[in-house]
Order: structure tokens, then C-alpha cells, then sequence
């Protein structure tokens, strides 16, 4: 049994997973991403909760830059208190000395689908999870690939529509996560209280300023995913956050991979797909990099 967590910026997450990544017990706690004695004394109170099940390990998703090999967490996310601090390392001085692995939340997003999930029969994948940002990662050969400064896959930080005339740089994350197009559209057509809920409600009753917004959104994303294939050149794209339960998002990324292909010069059209994970889908990547880095799998 393997104890993993799920860090946030409101909640941390937990949960008793198998060898398999199947998810036997789970709940949550506050995370005090400002108070590192309060986050560790959270993370402490569960371990004890569980340290009689025969853990094995801790695993643990983490916001913000994170070099794996260390365990350290560099800088950014939520987690604003164990910023620039060997998390592992206190993690387990707190626990025992039980080994604990830690990874980015997004990369363990990705890391879930290529294990076991949508991309479980494929070496490689990328995947982007809209959200509050764009969580992205790239996965070789079951590997994360990290990059020289540990920045690969950072999705939110693709550039869009840059503005040579005025140095307008328009970040990926910023303008198509969900809550930029929701942003979008709660300016074009003056609604406060729109929510992605009532977004989705408009799109499909042909609201012709949502419906705009949707195709510029399933277009952008699309030429990301032709940057994403012309780079890294995976076998399949997973699409994930909450946004992608919608059967509109990825029948749109899609008709506009096709309508590229059709009308540019690409080799080859990317495949997409959904993410088969959700809520669990962090904890169970996490667990699967705990795998790698201690049980050589």
C-alpha cells in the first residue's frame, strides 16, 4: 500500500492506493499552502492515520516547479510556504524516514494516462489540462521529459497570438484555459455570474458569441496540439481538466486538427483523445512516478 497526496491550493487530497493505482480510501484536509508548519502537520496527522496499512512509500503531486531527483520544490503554485525547500526530505523526517517521491501536479496528470490510462498502450504522449491555467507535460518512453531547467510541458507558458507591433505576447494559459474563456465570454456578453456550466448551456443552445468564442478556443488549441506533434511527435494528445467531460470540447479540438490538415501543409493529423482520469488522476500519476523513482518500473 502506498500513501499518496494531492496537494492544492485549498485542499490536500489523500488517498490509500494499491500497486495497481487503484484508489481504496480517500479524503482531505486544509492544505495551509501559507503556514509550513500547518501543511506539515497535516501531511503528519494522515500519515499517522495510515501508518499501520504497510506503506510502502508516500507519493505526492505538488504545484510549482519541482526538481524531482531532489525532492525539492523550487518555486511557483500554490504551495507558497514549502517554496525552495527539500519537501521530500522533510516529508520524511516527519514520517519515519518512509521514502517519499514528489512531482509536479501536471506532470502527474500525464503520468496517470501513460500508466494506465489513455495512453497506456502508446510510449509517448503529451497531455494539456485546462483549468485555472493550462497543466501540461510531455512523456517519453513512459518518462516525463523535464528539459535542461525543468520547464518542458509548461503548456501555459506556449505563446499565442504574439503582437509584433505593440510586444503583445498572449500566453496559452492565460486566454484559452477555462477560466479565460469564460472570462471571454462573461465580457462579450456582460454576465457576471456566467460560470463554465451556463457557458456550455449557451454553446449548445447556438448563442453565436459563445459559439464564436468556442471555435476561436477549439482553434487555438488545435495549432498547439500541430505545434505539440511537430516537436515532440507523440502517439496520441490527452485532453483533461473539467472542461474535457464536455463531448463538444474534444469533437471540437478534433474538427479543427481536420480542417488544418485540409488546408496546410502538416504530415499528419494529431490524434486526441480524452484523459480517462479525473479527480484522481494527480495521485495516481504521482504514485506511478513514486514507481519509477524507487521500484525501477
Amino acid at each position: 500500500m502506498y500513501l499518496v497526496f494531492d496537494v492544492g491550493g485549498t485542499f490536500i487530497k489523500y488517498g490509500l492506493l494499491n500497486d495497481e493505482g487503484k484508489v481504496l480510501e480517500k479524503g482531505k484536509v486544509p492544505s495551509h499552502n501559507d503556514d509550513k508548519a500547518g501543511f506539515l502537520n497535516a501531511i503528519k496527522s494522515v500519515y499517522h492515520e495510515y501508518k499501520d496499512k504497510a506503506l510502502k512509500g508516500i507519493a505526492m503531486s505538488i504545484p510549482g516547479l519541482v526538481d524531482v531527483e531532489a525532492g525539492k520544490l523550487i518555486r511557483g503554485g500554490a504551495l507558497r510556504c514549502m517554496k525552495d525547500t527539500y519537501i521530500a526530505r522533510e516529508i520524511s523526517e516527519l514520517c519515519d524516514g518512509i521514502q517519499v517521491a514528489v512531482e509536479n501536479d501536471g506532470k502527474c496528470a500525464g503520468l496517470a494516462e501513460a500508466w494506465i490510462g489513455a495512453a497506456k498502450d502508446v510510449p509517448n504522449c503529451c497531455i494539456l489540462a485546462f483549468g485555472t491555467g493550462i497543466a501540461g507535460a510531455v512523456i517519453i518512453n513512459k518518462k516525463v521529459v523535464r528539459g535542461t531547467h525543468l520547464i518542458a510541458g509548461e503548456a501555459s507558458y506556449l505563446v499565442s497570438r504574439p503582437d509584433l507591433e505593440n510586444m503583445d505576447i498572449h500566453h496559452f494559459g492565460l486566454e484559452y484555459s477555462t477560466i479565460g474563456i469564460v472570462k471571454k465570454a462573461k465580457e462579450a456578453l456582460n454576465l457576471d455570474d456566467l460560470n463554465g456550466e451556463k457557458l456550455f448551456e449557451l454553446y449548445e443552445q447556438g448563442n453565436e458569441t459563445v459559439v464564436s468564442i468556442m471555435n476561436d478556443f477549439f482553434f487555438n488549441v488545435a495549432c498547439q496540439c500541430y505545434n505539440l506533434q511537430a516537436i515532440v511527435d507523440p502517439d496520441v494528445i490527452c485532453i483533461g481538466g473539467g472542461i474535457s467531460e464536455q463531448p463538444s470540447v474534444l469533437a471540437g479540438i478534433q474538427k479543427y486538427c481536420q480542417l488544418i490538415f485540409d488546408h496546410t501543409m502538416q504530415f499528419r493529423v494529431p490524434t486526441v483523445v480524452n484523459c480517462q482520469f479525473r479527480n484522481d488522476s494527480n495521485m495516481i500519476g504521482a504514485l506511478y512516478n513514486y514507481k519509477q523513482i524507487f521500484e525501477g518500473l
